[in-house]
């Protein structure tokens, strides 16, 4: 022992300590210190002694021991309280998997939904938004006197980018955008896409990456960027830099090379091009146009200030602008040319004529927020009911804490505090979900490009951030609150009973159910309207036809003479338009009475090549001059709206010439079944050359001479697009349009029915659990099957009654009305729909609760007895 006395601790180690340690503490700290050393040097000796005194030294080097304030007990009580609540709700979370993983999916099921909602309306109120400089770049408008007083245009006169620096000297950059759909033409393949036709500038004021070459590459005037899509479209997997591609101006080709590709843009976007252009190499370009044409030629046009410049200041330059705008072109006065923020681009899209926003899908925006809200509060009432009857198990942890002096307070928050995790973990999943399994599906069946960008789009965040609060609340706040307001004496005798009879959870349960039930309804509706619209006669024979375009009035004879040479050919016939495409739309003056008609200007064979059905009267007769002149056919449609019968004495006024009505044809199908038929003229015009030709082929061979037609079409026409299609096929588009909403309304009513079910089997099973003492003395009393499936059933029943008849009703008012406002033709709800809809319910509840009598059936009563 006198080896400790003959040595000290290392002195620069032991000053270290008296340096940074609180002096309240250095006492008790340096002792410490002291006796490790003195108790190691007695066991190890000296050297490791010194060693160990200086690792304690460091090991002592925490805030704790270096803070001169007095620390903040009640902070760090609250924190660790906090974390003690954690630690409880995820114990009870491990505890009840079966539970936690109805409530979790469901919640995550919901966040999916409603990401995808929020994304789609996003990159609708948001375009642009993630643009680096949005808060530097203004357009320039102008308001001049309209129709209906004042108006506000987004397209100014171009010459005026050229006076843009001189005018106002705070913009730092500027550029024009012309939008445009020309032909482009690569290997011999006709494309049109939509061009924007910009000044090089445009690359450095809006922000864009590039996954090849660069951005600057607009400087060359032979030069141009592609979207990654297009990209992709034109030259597959090879690499794109130095490709060749033809633009068609005024009927020549101008060569243009690939200097760079975009990587896939994001629909939050303002822009929507494919291909970007320098605006000197176009037609649009003023140079060499006379003065007063150049200023009728109109632009967007973007400035980019300097950051912090005040806007205010740069209205005398704009009024010099409109002085000089109505100096040289008076016939087109601006009243004056103002600047509209960026941001602000989308916020007054309806105020802005030819404006860079478009219409508003608003819809759309209903349709997609309407079940993403029906799904949230599908989840939620899941969620909330479950999480009462998981109380159940907790209520002695609850009596406990009353008794030592919990407040009610202190419990909701805990509750809250737990919730708040599953709400968490339940946001995480949701956004998986999203991300990999509903956005993609959803971008096939809307045509978009929506993805989750956490990196660059703060708005994601802050949707999350509300989403997850709004979600704990309103999940939370109820269970909480109810079960923190029990007896602890009830409790703690066993008196205290919950979710048995709910009225709550009973009023919940009815609710889901009667959602379910509108789902299914919806979904069934749709598949069964699909159904009845994808067999509806189309009022003529579609089959064997194919119809080819014609760009311009000198191809017409020579495409349809080369045309009719074909031995697959049966009959050409041209018109202005085709019938499933947009007829052009005419007033009729019938008896000092107007009316508004579709008109079909058409070759006099054209209504017997379409194979329209006659009903009373005849078709066409070329070889009749009076036909081609001075005679139409009409629909059923047509007489029913004017009152009228065949024949008509009378004749009918159009375009200020008279005509007779030699023959009606049953009604068909113009445009698709969301729309009703319209009263059609057919009019045998005089022209000699038409926009379009239907080809009548020999039976069954349109499909196999498709091809051909377009090989002789490309022959004829080098320098244009071949927009060919067969006649069964001109409803494509809004069929796959319908089938897109369709399957939305199905996916959403099959999660319906998973959450409800899934609630339904997480209640059943607490339920089940809570009573199982008490079903295992029936069964020991002898009750059977029945009467042990009708003591469960029953509730269930009764619930699904109250909600077949609430859903049903909801159902006829709120899917019909729906129905008639998408489709024209539709099924209505009827027995089928509503029938199936109560049906998969009511399979649904029995199937849930079979299996959990089961698990009744196959338990000991002995071994479950004896545990309670």
């Amino acid at each position: 022992m006198d080896t400790k006395f003959k040595h000290n601790p290392p002195r620069w180690p032991d000053r270290f300590l008296e340096f940074y340690c609180n002096p309240s503490r250095l006492e008790q700290i340096q002792g410490d210190a002291y006796e490790l050393f003195y108790l190691n040097l007695e066991e190890r000796g000296l050297g490791y002694a010194r060693f160990r005194f200086f690792i304690h030294v460091l090991s002592f080097f925490r805030w704790g021991n270096i803070r001169r304030t007095k620390p903040n007990y009640q902070t760090y009580n609250q924190g660790a309280m906090f974390k003690n609540y954690f630690k409880i709700g995820w114990r009870n979370l491990i505890k009840q998997k079966g539970t936690t993983f109805i409530s979790v999916f469901g919640l995550s099921c919901a966040v999916g939904c409603c990401m995808v909602a929020y994304l789609f309306i996003a990159q609708v109120w948001f375009k642009g938004m993630l643009q680096p400089n949005k808060n530097e770049i203004y357009q320039l408008t102008y308001t001049a006197d309209g129709e209906n007083g004042l108006m506000t245009y987004g397209a100014v006169a171009d010459p005026i980018a050229e006076l843009i620096p001189e005018k106002l000297d705070q913009v730092k950059s500027h550029t024009r955008i012309s939008v445009d759909f020309p032909l482009w033409i690569y290997k011999n393949e006709s494309y049109y896409q939509r061009s924007f036709f910009v000044d090089p500038a445009f690359m450095d004021m809006f922000i864009y990456s590039m996954e090849y070459g660069y951005a600057g590459a607009l400087r060359e005037p032979n030069q141009v960027i592609l979207t990654h899509g297009l990209s992709k479209k034109f030259f597959g997997d090879t690499h794109p830099i130095g490709q060749e591609l033809s633009l068609v101006v005024n009927g020549q080709e101008k060569l243009y090379k690939v200097g760079g590709v975009l990587a896939d843009i994001n629909d939050m976007d303002m822009f929507n091009f494919d291909i970007l252009v320098n605006i000197s190499t176009y037609r649009t370009s003023t140079i060499g146009l006379p003065l007063k044409d150049a200023w009728n030629s109109q632009l967007w046009t973007f400035v980019q200030v300097e950051n912090g410049t005040d806007i205010s200041q740069m209205k005398s330059g704009l009024a010099e602008l409109t002085a000089i705008q109505n100096k040289i072109n008076p016939e087109k006065p601006y009243k004056s040319i103002q600047l509209e923020a960026f941001t602000d681009l989308v916020r007054h899209a309806q105020q802005i004529e030819h404006g860079v926003v478009g219409s508003l899908p608003m819809a759309a925006q209903i349709l997609l927020a309407a079940i993403a809200i029906f799904i949230l509060v599908l989840a939620i009432s899941n969620y909330i009911n479950i999480s009462v009857l998981m109380a159940s198990r907790r209520l002695k942890e609850i009596g406990v804490r009353k008794v030592i002096g919990g407040k009610k307070s202190q419990l909701v928050v805990q509750f809250l505090s737990e919730n708040l995790m599953v709400c968490f973990f339940a946001i995480l999943l949701g956004c998986l979900f999203a991300g990999f399994i509903f956005l993609p599906g959803f971008n096939d069946i809307a045509s978009k490009n929506l993805k989750i960008d956490l990196l660059r789009d703060h708005y994601v965040w802050m949707f999350l951030g509300a989403l997850l609060l709004f979600i704990t609340i309103v999940s939370g706040l109820y269970p909480a609150i109810y079960v923190s307001s029990f007896n602890p004496i009830n409790i703690l005798k066993g008196n205290q009973k919950i979710g048995s009879k709910s009225v709550f959870t009973s009023v919940l349960l009815t609710f889901q159910f009667t959602l379910a039930i509108i789902s299914i309804v919806a979904g069934v509706a749709f598949v069964q309207t699909n159904y009845i619209n994808a067999n509806r006669d189309w009022g003529y024979d579609s089959g064997d036809k194919i119809i080819v375009n014609v760009p311009s009035a000198k191809d017409y004879l020579p495409l349809k003479n080369k045309l009719s040479a074909l031995a697959s050919v049966n009959e050409v016939s041209g018109s202005q338009n085709y019938v499933g495409n947009w007829l052009r739309e005419e007033e009729l003056v019938f008896h000092d009475e107007k009316y508004e008609i579709s008109l079909l200007n058409a070759e006099a064979s054209y209504p017997e090549v379409l194979d329209l059905k006659l009903k009373e009267g005849r078709m066409f007769n070329p070889d009749l001059i009076s036909d081609t002149q001075e005679s139409v056919l009409v629909n059923q449609t047509f007489l029913d709206q004017l009152g009228l019968d065949f024949p008509i004495a009378e004749k009918i006024t159009l375009d200020s010439t008279d005509f007779v009505v030699i023959g009606v044809v049953e009604d068909f199908h113009t445009t698709y079944f969301q729309h009703a038929i319209d009263p059609v003229v057919i009019r045998a015009s005089q022209d000699t050359t038409y926009n379009y030709l239907t080809l009548k082929m020999n039976a069954g061979q349109a499909i196999s001479s498709i091809e051909t037609v377009k090989k002789i079409w490309r022959e004829t026409i080098p320098r244009g697009l071949f927009e060919g299609k067969l006649q069964t096929e001109v409803f494509d588009r809004e069929v796959a349009d319908v089938r897109g909403v369709s399957n939305i309304i199905l996916f959403s009513a099959i999660l319906a029915v998973i959450l409800a079910s899934l609630g339904l089997f997480g209640l059943v099973s607490l339920n089940m659990n809570s009573h199982v003492k008490d079903y295992c003395v029936r069964k020991v009393f002898g009750a059977n099957l029945g009467d042990l499936s009708m003591k469960l059933l029953k509730r269930y029943l009764i619930i699904w009654g109250i909600a077949s008849v609430l859903g049903g009703a909801f159902s006829m008012l709120i899917i019909s009305n729906f129905l008639d406002s998408f489709f024209a033709f539709h099924s209505g709800v009827g027995i089928v729909p509503i029938g199936l809809g109560l049906l998969i319910l009511l399979l649904v509840i029995a199937i849930t609760v079979s299996s959990q009598i089961w698990k009744i059936l196959k338990a000991n009563p002995a071994a479950i007895l004896k545990s309670e």
